[in-house]
């Protein structure tokens, strides 16, 4: 919810007309073969094992005796595309996971969708047919959108040069419990590397509100229209030479929109945004806003280092406008924090700050 984010577009994105077509022929397919694909696919992806698979799931499919039975499958397979209702609970949307298909199919559906994600996606003549990679279409992602850190937390940086791993796509529901939406780039994000982590969304079923009440909850959808967040710090107690401690700071983030706290909250708690924060503004900007703000004083000679208060707070406000909330580390929180130091803190700690930016 720190920005709004322009959807990922790529010619990839046509690799999910290949189940799509699949799903909607099965039924009514007798035997297996290439009229239940798009006749591309077939040329693309002909020296591939891709077809195997998708024939595991055939005969998997037919073995079923019961037509409801088969019909779930098929089912299935269009609900949990519908990533965006999914997410909004929109009426009607139903959570389908893997565990919820039968139990004889389970482990070829599996197959076959991590099998269409980490190696079909990726083949070179798939990449050439569309002439698009991920690594392109993750360059283009972030050019359109103006991002220099995560969209999701604010707090890493978001590179994604030669040299190092690509940054990663994110499930928004994640692969373990929906492969059937693997390849939905509806379901796909650009992500950094710690928002991606097990600490953070990892696994998580953002669906639900617990694994064991599994109550339906409006879930954060990163391409939702929303008002972003309002982020806000005060010292309790001015720091002194005996340091700060936990009593003497508060930290408080809220939707813009009050309208959207439940969207809010669903981005808090599946990004650990809170915790990860309070910490940051204890391991970061307590220890380093000092220097930080010495070396933007000494590097823009057009500012001098403040004589009086009025004159640090016009410098606060100019260093402000450093921290870009799309392009810098940590902004959103020194934002905060400066405008606490502009607008809230004492004649006495501004005073002692001057003096001690004299030195």
């Amino acid at each position: 919810m720190i920005t709004r984010l322009q959807r990922l577009t790529t010619g990839l994105s046509i690799i999910q007309e290949i189940p799509e077509t699949f799903f909607s022929r099965i039924e009514n397919s007798g035997s297996f073969g290439n009229h239940l694909f798009p006749a591309w696919s077939n040329t693309v992806f002909a020296p591939t094992s891709l077809s195997n698979k998708f024939e595991a799931v055939f005969n998997k499919y037919k073995a079923i005796p019961l037509k409801h039975n088969r019909d779930e499958i098929v089912n299935a397979f269009t609900l949990t595309n519908q990533i965006e209702n999914l997410c909004t609970n929109q009426a009607g949307t139903i959570i389908v996971e893997l565990s919820d298909l039968p139990i004889s199919i389970r482990e070829e559906i599996d197959t076959l969708f991590l099998y269409l994600y980490n190696t079909a996606l990726k083949y070179t003549p798939f990449e050439t047919h569309v002439s698009d990679s991920l690594k392109l279409a993750i360059d283009n992602f972030i050019r359109i959108n103006g991002l220099g850190v995560c969209p999701f937390c604010g707090l890493e940086g978001f590179l994604n040069i030669e040299g190092q791993s690509r940054i990663a796509l994110d499930h928004w529901l994640c692969k373990d419990l929906f492969p059937m939406a693997a390849v939905n780039f509806d379901n796909l994000f650009p992500i950094g590397y710690d928002c991606n982590g097990r600490a953070t969304k990892g696994s998580k079923n953002i669906l639900i509100d617990s694994p064991g009440s599994r109550n339906r909850v409006k879930a954060y959808y990163p391409y939702l229209d929303h008002g972003g967040v309002y982020s806000s710090f005060k010292f309790v107690n001015e720091p002194t030479i005996h340091g700060i401690s936990d009593t003497d700071w508060t930290y408080s983030i809220s939707p813009a929109e009050p309208t959207e706290q439940d969207i809010f909250e669903s981005w808090n708690s599946v990004m650990n945004i809170s915790h990860r924060y309070l910490d940051y503004f204890r391991k970061n900007i307590f220890l380093m806003w000092e220097a930080d703000y010495k070396e933007f004083i000494d590097e823009d000679h057009d500012i001098e280092h403040a004589q009086t208060i009025d004159e640090l707070k016009e410098n606060f406000k100019r260093w402000k406008a450093a921290f870009p909330i799309k392009r810098r580390p940590g902004a959103i929180l020194y934002r905060a924090f400066i405008d606490h130091l502009i607008n809230d803190a004492s004649d006495a700690y501004l005073y002692g700050l001057c003096e001690n930016f004299k030195r």
